[in-house]
């Protein structure tokens, strides 16, 4: 009788304590399903035609695992997600894109990545003309990619005597001395884009004579002279 009662008594228990392990379970997800998830980081960034690309995505205040998917739109061209966040890849086309990034938690919960813009190109310049000692210059340094405005900055390197580079781009002054010059300066469009180049500038001397003792002048001299002894042989036998 009493170990009748004891079995029971045990059962009963194992009941109550399944049924509030149950309870807790049901109490425990409904909180989580409550709760948003987030994602690091919650932005994506510009993509860079020909610069290898890496970003991963990573979920949180959510129950793992997790997994990322692209819900519309279209990635750039060389680029791919995998299942579990990473954004990978080296874009190969400066174009548009539009594309949206969904992540879920294992209780179903969503959150979307929205990624609008437009992958960029690196920056080049387009270097200034040779420049001329004592002769007044003044020429805005042009760039191609990325949007303007731009800004430059010199990292190293020194310019021509006379000269000056405006954070604008703009080259001004007289040089005053000739010679290659080189400039590793940095240039950074309205979006951040920066790219580090290199920048020749040359600076000719006028010339201040003619070089008679050249080897080409000479024989220009020789042809002329032997010119004018054909005419005047001509003239002569006219006569």
């Amino acid at each position: 009788m009493m170990a009748r009662a004891a079995r029971a008594a045990a059962t009963w228990c194992r009941q109550l304590l399944a049924g509030a392990g149950a309870a807790g379970l049901l109490l425990w997800s409904a909180t989580a399903a409550a709760q948003s998830i987030n994602v690091t980081p919650s932005s994506i960034p510009v993509p860079v035609q020909g610069v290898p690309y890496s970003v991963t995505f990573v979920g949180s205040n959510g129950v793992a695992p997790y997994q990322f998917l692209v819900s519309t739109g279209v990635l750039p061209v060389g680029l791919s997600l995998s299942a579990s966040g990473a954004l990978t890849g080296t874009p190969t086309t400066a174009a548009a894109y539009s594309f949206t990034i969904t992540v879920s938690d294992f209780l179903g919960r969503e959150l979307d990545l929205t990624g609008t813009g437009a992958v960029t190109s690196t920056l080049v310049i387009t270097p200034p003309p040779a420049l001329l000692v004592n002769i007044p210059y003044s020429g805005q340094i042009q760039v191609t990619g990325g949007t303007g405005p731009y800004t430059f900055a010199i990292n190293s390197g020194t310019l021509p005597p006379g000269m000056s580079l405006s954070a604008s781009g703009m080259l001004v002054g007289t040089p005053t001395a000739p010679g290659s010059y080189v400039l590793v300066i940095q240039v950074t469009d309205a979006n951040g884009l920066s790219s580090v180049i290199t920048l020749n500038i040359n600076v000719t001397a006028l010339a201040t004579g003619i070089p008679v003792n050249e080897p080409w002048m000479l024989a220009l001299a020789a042809l002329g002279l032997g010119w004018l002894g054909r005419r005047q042989l001509r003239q002569r036998q006219q006569y």
